[in-house]
């Protein structure tokens, strides 16, 4: 029988025995589970599915040296996954005081409630350990789980409370470009978290991210300062290495629509072979000598660059059709989809020029009109802003690739809370037509108010019962990067009506390359010249100084540095106004050639006096251009 003394003395001396040699790697084959509920591919983790992770996962491990771990990714690469295999491994047999931070609160929530808890439901040798939340089912509670000899604090970049007290041996920060750069005058978030870990000599730090713009990325700002690791392929016909990269890849495309012709291939920079994408699984095992090389070799802390060409849950044909969308929408002088492209899927920082915009540039921009719509001009919206004391309206027409014509800037008097200001408004927005330099009559195609300030409620009022003449209410998003329109129109609003969010800020950016933009065509803005005796709006220098009236902060976002700026929402407003048409009506996207016929066809129509029968069959095949509005 062993005495009291001699199992004391066992577990002592086990105290000074090293950690089992476990890779991580080799501990999430052999035991991590993907749940159905958020897994594309559930069951049993392998990592020959993403050959590029075992690194990655290995140097987290605790018998790397390596402190700092940093990932700058692509999307659908693994990068949140591979944390989660990180945190659990050490949940299951390296236990001690662990951090997970998310940029929100909310995305903490999601990620803890979707992908952990039914991860760790479906490995009883983890979950089993972990102390019970409100009721024996529940594994932790909503802000740590705690295990013997360890736990797993859960927290989000917008506050340092959670765990302020403790310190930790284990921090993984995912998405960092989402976290402030300063948090409550404390300095970086990250840097606030990574002091946690002060007390251990031994502490891992695990930080991914997709990549924003250059300058304001954090992700980019860590890749910086590290050893810079590359994943190499390996040629199947020269066995050469070579890292895949956007000018790694060969397709051809239709100049018009801007859609792939054939594969996509990648294309070997040394031997010139071209390789279709099901080569990419065995150029990518690293049996076959693909490896991660550093271009920074010597720096303590591992850096990985890994785009969106290696996932195998995305094929480079999608990729390259999102390229190309991309593409065409640039034209028109939209980047947001590049810019979304360029850091999602090519893994790197969007590089932006916003120079603050000279008002004295436009002093001789202003031509005259032959007629009050040019030619030129397919579709008219508008964009109204609303003042406690006034209404200001701007219609703008519309032509191919995002060049547009001011065609008239409109003050309206009048408090918002009585009628007289609204009805002000119906005249020039259901009851008028604009005569098209070709002699037809234009109808304003859709519009967009904004529900902020404190007029709200008679917005919502005057939207209600014109949503079908596609007036809409809109109210700004506060986000850097949403898109000018996000998602649905929402009905949680006092007014009970249709509310869409606009992205005001990324709108901006779009419209400062048009106001930057110097020759005619695409993005070009054009303003019409105006007698100063005339009733018409002057577009003068007073004008131009409002629609000049903001600029970039360091942030990344837009901020007026003059009093006026009510000409710069008015035309924000005129293009969301054009994206509701376009996602209204052409969900598959403005084909502005098609459009171009069908408006040149409308003018043959209307000016030869042509009475064309057509049958209900062909109407609702190919309707005239406005005949949609003119139902309403």
């Amino acid at each position: 029988m062993i005495s009291n003394e001699g199992i004391y003395t066992e577990f002592f001396l086990n105290g000074f025995k090293p950690d089992p040699l476990f890779k991580i790697s080799k501990w999430a084959d052999e035991r991590r589970q993907l749940p159905k509920k958020s897994s594309a591919e559930p069951g049993q983790w392998r990592t020959s599915r993403f050959p590029f992770a075992r690194e990655i996962m290995d140097v987290l491990g605790p018998h790397s040296p390596i402190q700092q771990i940093k990932v700058k990714k692509g999307t659908q690469i693994g990068g949140t996954e591979i944390g989660n295999n990180f945190l659990m491994c050490y949940m299951d047999i390296y236990p001690c005081p662990m951090l997970l931070v998310m940029p929100t609160e909310s995305l903490m929530k999601k990620h803890r409630k979707f992908k952990l808890i039914p991860s760790l439901e479906l490995m009883p040798n983890i979950s089993s350990k972990i102390k019970r939340g409100k009721t024996a089912a529940d594994i932790g509670d909503a802000d740590s789980m705690e295990f013997p000899g360890g736990m797993l604090v859960f927290g989000w970049s917008n506050s340092t409370a959670q765990g302020r007290s403790l310190s930790f041996k284990v921090i993984d920060l995912d998405d960092i470009d989402g976290f402030p750069r300063d948090l409550n005058g404390e300095g970086s978030a990250i840097s606030v978290f990574k002091k946690r870990t002060d007390a251990f000599p031994n502490r891992k730090i695990y930080l991914n991210s997709t990549p924003t713009v250059k300058g304001r990325s954090n992700i980019e700002t860590e890749y910086d300062e590290s050893d810079q690791r590359e994943y190499h392929v390996v040629c199947p016909e020269c066995k050469g290495l070579f890292y895949f990269q956007k000018d790694t890849f060969i397709f051809e495309y239709d100049q018009e629509t801007y859609r792939l012709i054939g594969n996509v291939k990648a294309c070997c920079p040394e031997c010139g072979t071209l390789f279709e994408e099901h080569h990419k699984t065995w150029m990518m095992n690293e049996s076959n000598g693909a490896k991660w090389i550093a271009m920074n070799p010597g720096h303590p802390h591992a850096g990985f660059n890994i785009p969106s060409y290696y996932s195998p849950m995305l094929t480079w044909n999608e990729i390259f059709a999102e390229f190309l969308e991309a593409k065409k929408k640039m034209n028109t002088g939209d980047v947001t989809l590049m810019k979304t492209w360029e850091n999602t899927r090519n893994a790197n920082v969007w590089e932006e020029n916003f120079e603050k915009v000279d008002e004295h540039k436009f002093d001789s921009r202003c031509e005259e009109y032959i007629s009050e719509v040019p030619e030129g001009v397919l579709v008219i919206t508008a964009g109204v802003d609303t003042q406690d004391n006034r209404l200001e309206v701007e219609i703008v027409g519309w032509g191919k690739f995002g060049e547009s014509w001011s065609i008239d800037y409109l003050v309206l008097d009048g408090d918002p809370k009585y009628p007289n200001v609204w009805e002000k408004l119906d005249m020039h927005l259901l009851d008028r037509t604009y005569k098209h330099e070709s002699g037809i009559e234009l109808k304003i195609m859709a519009t967009c108010i904004d529900t902020g300030g404190h007029r709200a409620k008679y917005v919502y009022s005057y939207c209600k019962s014109r949503f079908e003449l596609n007036i809409f209410a809109i109210k700004g998003d506060k986000g850097i990067n949403t898109p000018t329109i996000k998602g649905n129109a929402t009905r949680s609003n006092i007014g009970k009506i249709p509310l869409f969010s606009v992205g005001v800020n990324s709108t901006k950016d779009v419209l400062h390359t048009n106001l930057m933009t110097e020759s005619t065509g695409a993005g070009y803005m054009h303003f019409p010249k105006t007698d100063k005796n005339s009733k018409k709006f002057n577009y003068d220098s007073k004008y131009f100084k409002q629609l000049t009236a903001e600029k970039r902060n360091d942030d990344g976002r837009w901020e007026k540095f003059r009093t006026r700026n009510e000409a710069v929402d008015c035309r924000v407003y005129s293009m969301a106004a054009l994206e509701l048409l376009e996602m209204i009506y052409y969900p598959q996207g403005m084909d502005w050639d098609v459009l171009e016929d069908e408006f040149h066809q409308k003018i043959e129509n209307e000016l030869n006096l042509i009475d064309i029968e057509i049958d209900i069959e062909n109407e609702e095949e190919s309707e005239n251009y406005n005949n949609w509005r003119d139902k309403y």
